[in-house]
């Protein structure tokens, strides 16, 4: 098995299940049910994902691009 399931702690005093890479100690994904951490870490165990070498820039967040147009259309129209 090359994903480990561990519950983490948050602010609010919480759990979230994080399906963590063993390999690289990364986290791939957090859930608010075990179960579905658990699925999640079957399916990539079977094959489903980098095989416990998941590259670092596919786990990097997306920040979409603004609207130029719009921002300034909204800073103008006081």
């Amino acid at each position: 098995m090359n994903y480990n399931v561990i519950p983490v702690e948050t602010e609010e005093h919480d759990y979230v299940w994080c399906v963590m890479e063993k390999a690289t100690e990364q986290l791939i994904q957090a859930f608010m049910f075990s179960e579905d951490a658990q699925t999640y870490s079957d399916f990539l165990d079977k094959g489903g994902g980098f095989d416990g070498w998941t590259p670092t820039f596919i786990l990097q967040e997306i920040v979409p691009m603004k609207d130029m147009n719009q921002e300034l259309t909204a800073y103008l129209s006081f």
